[in-house]
């Protein structure tokens, strides 16, 4: 029964994310009163920033009673033990990993059937 493994798959969250943060960003430079030529510069920078910006979202997961392990897209595996940093939503999860920050599940990775041994283990092993 234990480990499970979780295999979330790829979300369309991290895009509306960036947009939203773009479109704020873009409102708050044309609303500043600054010169045009410095506001096209920093909303050329704010584009660049947007590009290369990726939230930590896990590719794999192990979830046992004793740690959750985790590899993330990039490739980096991490291992999560009791008592963890966790926020968790109705339909969004976000698991705080020491060294990588906060790593996200949003709804439209998982169906919440393979969310629930995640949320028993994050649920039942805080301190």
């Amino acid at each position: 029964m234990w480990p499970r493994r979780i295999e979330p798959g790829p979300s369309r969250y991290p895009a509306r994310v960036r947009l939203a943060g773009l479109g704020l960003a873009g409102a708050a430079i044309l609303a500043s009163g600054l010169p045009l030529s410095l506001a096209v510069l920093l909303g050329l920078a704010a584009l660049v920033m947007a590009r290369r910006w990726r939230p930590a979202t896990p590719a794999r997961l192990a979830v046992s009673p004793e740690a959750v392990r985790l590899e993330l897209c990039d490739g980096r595996r991490l291992a999560v033990r009791p008592p963890f940093r966790a926020m968790l939503r109705q339909r969004w999860l976000a698991l705080h990993c020491p060294g990588a920050g906060w790593v996200w599940l949003f709804p439209d990775q998982l169906d919440p059937a393979a969310v629930t041994p995640l949320r028993q283990v994050l649920f039942l092993q805080r301190r």
